[in-house]
């Protein structure tokens, strides 16, 4: 059952709805009268909503979807407009950071797309950077830029293609077309897809299988991740997994791993008592 996760400065969000589920994050775009497109404040939301669970340790994982018919229509076009109208802005909350920076994403929690509806724009180029994209049946997917005169943004050109292959992103990128749910899952941009309402448990449920493993091992994965798919050279590759497992071998969160495989439990990841007094030990022994 969901419960209302608070806002981190105490006063209501105007442009997204916060919850939690045990141990996940939820985010719901809410601006349904607009197809949850972004506008200043709901990218300020976003980030001061994730960088709050990126400081909970009672969160391991976030799932993001929309209300509505829409997941994200994309940037709300009235500012484009205005850059020619000259008209008078209205007052927003400013964001500290671009939203989706791509290492913003690949330093926080695993986060998971729950694709409802239309994702367009930077509603689908923003979870290119997810770690996971599930789609309802009614989802609808569009690198709509050509189509209105831009170029994409976010670095899509760039890993587009290494999501789905290079002829695959020109002709989502050339043509600006929308593709069905199961397009996309067939194009391999979309993992999973469900009916409407089995959405949000589906993608809460992997999520909750994320976020049962160990934060600090989760958080190196993604790192190494982001690292290895932008490095051009396989020797630093090879040099940094060899590290990141010879220490990972070290830690609390291993020997832990080991108890509970001897003694036949569930590991205890998650108590914090326990693990800093594993850490402890661990540190009393040198991590031998």
């Amino acid at each position: 059952m969901t419960e209302p996760y608070a806002s981190p400065t105490g006063s209501a969000y105007e442009t997204i709805e916060v919850e939690r589920e045990g141990r996940v994050g939820i985010v719901r775009w809410n601006r349904p009268d607009r197809l949850n497109a972004f506008n200043g404040t709901m990218y300020a939301e976003w980030v001061g909503a994730y960088d709050a669970f990126n400081a909970d340790p009672s969160i391991g994982a976030v799932v993001c979807t929309g209300n509505g018919r829409g997941y994200s229509a994309g940037a709300d076009i009235g500012g484009f407009e205005r850059s020619f109208t000259g008209g008078e802005a209205p007052v927003e909350k400013s964001a500290p950071h671009a939203p989706f920076d791509p290492w913003y994403m690949a330093e926080g929690k695993p986060t998971i797309a729950a694709v409802n509806g239309v994702a367009i724009g930077i509603g689908f180029t923003s979870i290119l950077w997810y770690d996971l994209i599930i789609a309802s049946t009614e989802a609808r997917f569009s690198a709509r830029f050509a189509a209105i005169g831009l170029t994409p943004e976010l670095s899509s050109s760039w890993l587009l293609p290494r999501l789905i292959g290079l002829q695959r992103a020109k002709e989502m990128m050339l043509t600006g077309r929308i593709w069905g749910a199961e397009e996309a899952r067939s194009l391999g941009l979309v993992r999973e897809v469900v009916e409407p309402d089995e959405l949000l448990p589906t993608a809460i449920a992997r999520a909750a299988e994320i976020a049962a493993n160990p934060e600090p091992t989760l958080r190196v994965i993604k790192r190494m991740l982001m690292e290895d798919l932008v490095s051009a050279d396989l020797s630093s590759v090879d040099r940094r997994s060899s590290v990141n497992f010879a220490a990972s071998r070290k830690t609390a969160e291993h020997r832990e791993a080991l108890l509970a495989l001897r003694e036949k439990r569930p590991p205890r990841y998650h108590d914090d008592a326990y693990m800093a007094e594993l850490t402890a030990g661990l540190d009393g022994a040198g991590r031998a």
